[in-house]
């Protein structure tokens, strides 16, 4: 799966001989830092108690995020928090930049592949068990950096998630160690009408709230 998207992030066309060389420099790197790859992910659920008034608390950590205001309440069956590092892929050289460079894609790569397992294989798997015949819905992964959720809020999973089991620390900054890691959580909704616009996902926040955005308003003149 990462191979097929560090295909997909460079842009190769297998099919010419020039990316097919591009290709092998890029395995060699892989190879040269895999024993860097570590995947190693925390899961947490929990009950729809954890999300009102557009937050989610859970003891006394409470994550807040623009978008959540556009979730009703008695929409929400539960909440996943997950937390997953796929550690670093090394690279011998700093000297060479494109070493450097399929390095970093090879990580961010097994980090994307390492959360679509988890999502497929295990959340869905849990949701599946959890729940039964009732239909439900995971929505849109949130997190820090994301949905107008600031990049420090990552030091709050760490109060709800303990990163040491697999080896991860938070700086002041909210930046994890190793950097190819990431912090989200997924909400179990009852409905599929609620979705994210495609422009609210890289959204920076509004103080105001969703409410006051013009992204918003615009879509809304759009429908209307």
């Amino acid at each position: 799966m990462a191979e097929k998207r560090f295909i997909q992030t460079c842009g190769f066309n297998m099919e010419t001989e020039k990316h097919q060389r591009m290709m092998k420099m890029g395995k060699k790197v892989r190879d040269d830092g895999i024993a860097g790859i570590d995947i190693q992910a925390l899961v947490s659920y929990y009950g729809p108690e954890v999300c009102f008034n557009g937050k989610i608390t859970i003891e006394d950590v409470e994550l807040t995020c623009n978008y959540f205001e556009q979730i009703p309440a008695e929409c929400v069956e539960g909440v996943y928090f997950y937390m997953l590092t796929a550690g670093e892929c090394y690279f011998s050289s700093e000297e060479n930049i494109m070493d450097f460079l399929y390095a970093d894609i090879w990580g961010t790569n097994y980090v994307d592949a390492g959360i679509e397992v988890m999502t497929e294989e295990y959340i869905k798997a849990d949701m599946a068990e959890r729940f039964g015949e009732k239909e439900v819905y995971l929505s849109e992964e949130f997190g820090p950096g994301y949905f107008g959720m600031p990049v420090i809020e990552t030091k709050k999973f760490f109060k709800i998630m303990d990163g040491g089991l697999i080896n991860v620390k938070v700086k002041d900054s909210g930046l994890m160690i190793p950097q190819k890691t990431c912090a989200g959580l997924y909400i179990v909704l009852n409905s599929p009408d609620i979705k994210a616009e495609p422009e609210c996902t890289r959204c920076h926040g509004n103080a105001a709230g969703c409410q006051f955005c013009a992204i918003r308003a615009k879509l809304n003149e759009v429908k209307q």
